[in-house]
């Protein structure tokens, strides 16, 4: 398996959560003062164990914020 790492547009996040439903590993929303919560990744480059887990992640986000970037 190749490794990933996952990004996530904070400018776009509205914190629904639902990445946290399907990856509680790699992500978690947190309060911010700007007053909207927002997705904090956890686990920048997740086990590769994990993938599918966070493709799932990224298919669901509401505002699909998030994006799996290919590393070498």
């Amino acid at each position: 398996m190749s490794k990933y790492k996952v990004e996530v547009d904070l400018l776009l996040c509205q914190g629904h959560g639902v990445c946290v439903e399907e990856c509680p590993e790699v992500f978690e929303v947190v309060d911010m003062d700007s007053g909207y919560p927002k997705v904090r990744v956890k686990a920048e480059y997740p086990d590769p164990g994990l993938r599918s887990k966070v493709e799932d992640a990224v298919r669901y986000c509401p505002n699909q914020t998030i994006q799996l970037v290919e590393v070498d």
